[in-house]
């Protein structure tokens, strides 16, 4: 209780600036939580890209087939969309395209915002600053009448300082985070479609010599 009670009379000091500097903050935290539940549920991780990727290319494909049905996520619904349409590579090399770039797209969603806090905190908190000594130069003359009333607009300052400093700092650590993880996730879309679409020229190239 006490606590609650301290980190609202901080809050209440430092000025207009801790609110815009609080919805920072929770956008932060909700984009944040957000994101991790989607990479959670959507990322098919790194083992079943390389399981998958192994049976193609051994051309087993009723088990890389079983596998990517029965694995969530985006690489696994990438590959059994693709595989559906093996047999037409002419076509396969966009479609695959396309659709790599629409399941990544999904996973950058949001991570903008993120970054834009991570630069917006520390101006807001800066933005604090500002009119913190400007309420103490404005307050200079009543200095001996009332010594308070300058050191208030300190303390309005450095609070938000601080306030957006720290809000940068955790979302800084979080976008981080979640780029390397897309980064990882990346790698195992580009190789599970490589993998297929390689897969599929080898079975074309096999038709095309038992026609001639």
């Amino acid at each position: 209780m006490n606590f609650f009670t301290a980190g609202l009379d901080y809050f209440i000091k430092g000025g207009p600036v801790m609110y815009p500097l609080l919805l920072c903050s929770i956008a932060a935290i909700a984009i944040s939580v957000e994101r991790y539940l989607f990479f959670c549920k959507s990322d098919s991780g790194r083992d079943f890209t390389k399981q998958f990727c192994s049976y193609v290319e051994h051309d087993n494909w009723v088990d890389a087939k079983a596998l990517a049905d029965g694995t969530q996520g985006e690489i696994a619904k990438l590959a059994t969309i693709v595989m559906a349409r093996h047999d037409k590579f002419e076509r396969l090399e966009n479609f695959v395209s396309v659709r790599a770039e629409r399941a990544l797209d999904k996973f950058e969603n949001r991570l903008n915002y993120l970054n834009v806090i991570v630069t917006l905190a520390p101006v807001l908190g800066l933005l604090g600053t500002v009119t913190g000594m400007i309420g103490s130069f404005n307050n200079f003359s009543q200095r001996l009448d009332n010594p308070l009333a300058v050191t208030a607009g300190i303390g309005e300052a450095l609070i938000t300082t601080v306030f957006g400093l720290c809000i940068s700092i955790i979302a800084i650590c979080m976008y981080a985070y979640f780029n390397r993880r897309l980064a990882g996730i990346t790698l195992n879309v580009e190789e599970v479609a490589n993998t297929l679409l390689e897969a599929s020229a080898k079975n074309l190239d096999k038709q095309a010599g038992k026609k001639a």
